[in-house]
């Protein structure tokens, strides 16, 4: 059976963009945080806010996330700096796997 219920990648980037801007909220940054924002250049962002952040993106869709495991893969690739965009290609993929079926429907309430 096929999952109609399934999070739009521009539904999961709206949704990454407002919790970003929530976090940001009492920092320096006074820019405009769009898919093009590098989470460590342009936010500053510092282990802690990472935390921050995944625990905020995981209350939002509430599921766990393995964001742990996704950034230490980029690690293990070189990968320094990490776009708002990628991140939320990630998020939607986890979003959108079979095993968060259930997840997805009861937060979509569909």
């Amino acid at each position: 059976m096929m999952n109609d219920n399934k999070i739009s990648e521009e539904k999961v980037l709206s949704d990454i963009i407002n919790i970003l801007d929530d976090l940001t909220g009492d920092w320096e940054f006074s820019g405009e945080i769009t898919a093009d924002t590098y989470l460590l250049a342009d936010l500053e962002f510092e282990s802690i806010d990472a935390v921050a952040l995944g625990t905020a993106i995981e209350e939002h869709y509430g599921r766990s996330i393995p964001f742990a495991k996704y950034l230490g893969e980029l690690a293990e690739q070189g990968v320094q700096d990490i776009r708002v965009r990628d991140f939320t290609q990630f998020i939607h993929q986890q979003l959108n796997s079979p095993e968060s079926e259930e997840t997805l429907q009861a937060a979509t309430g569909k």
